[in-house]
């Protein structure tokens, strides 16, 4: 008669065993970022056929869950329920259930450009447009400063807002002598067709000087050769 295979122990603590609570703990000490069952085998020194066990006997308890690495989707990560998954497994702000949120970042795009809008010619700070988002009424609608950066730089990209270097004159004149300013380039306006204008070929966003560069000092605006053929352009 063949001997009836010996049930494993219980804990007395959330009726899991030793295995599935020290494999648990592991995770949960992990918190966002959860532990993979590699992780898991050099942790806890666990039997892999074990923990393959422990971890679909956590999964059914609903204690953790199953979460995919958006950078590795190869890899697995398993994190206590109670936990939401880092920027490194779900790939950032703009991402939803692994997916690229594509139609709230447009929706912030245009947001970004009716701001820009309303403030006519004027020339802003990322601290400006970012001044609206963070007093949005909408929490949907708030951005972290570094969000609303990466906002400014898709528009950029897209070639809907212009990026350049203030030389403190003009528009810039409110703003700090080599600090990055934001402008619409046009695009939206004439028929959707983008308009070039000089401001474009401003020569201070490329100069190695700007950091240098004061109305009063050796290196300045009003003394500054490429910067008046610029104004006569």
């Amino acid at each position: 008669m063949s001997k009836r295979k010996r049930p494993e122990p219980k804990s007395s603590s959330g009726g899991i065993n030793e295995d599935e609570k020290n494999i648990l703990g592991l995770i949960r000490s992990k918190q966002g970022m959860g532990a993979t069952t590699y992780e898991m085998r050099t942790a806890t020194k666990i039997q892999p056929t074990l923990i393959t066990r422990a971890v679909a006997s956590l999964k059914k308890s609903s204690l953790i869950k199953e979460v995919p690495n958006m950078n590795n989707k190869g890899i697995k990560h398993f994190l206590a329920v109670e936990f939401q998954p880092c920027k490194e497994l779900t790939g950032g702000d703009w991402y939803i259930d692994g997916a690229l949120d594509v139609s709230k970042i447009e929706g912030l795009k245009e947001i970004c450009v009716r701001i820009l809008e309303r403030l006519k010619s004027k020339v802003v700070t990322l601290d400006v447009i970012y001044s609206y988002f963070e007093k949005a009424s909408s929490d949907a609608d708030k951005l972290s400063r570094e969000q609303t950066r990466e906002i400014l730089k898709n528009l950029v990209l897209d070639n809907v807002v212009m990026e350049v270097k203030s030389n403190g004159l003009t528009d810039f004149s409110a703003t700090r002598i080599g600090e990055i300013c934001y402008k619409l380039t046009g695009k939206k306006s004439g028929g959707g067709e983008a308009r070039d204008g000089a401001f474009a070929l401003v020569p201070c966003g490329a100069c190695p000087h700007i950091g240098l560069c004061t109305p009063d000092g050796v290196i300045s605006p009003t003394t500054c050769v490429y910067f008046q053929k610029w104004l006569d352009f």
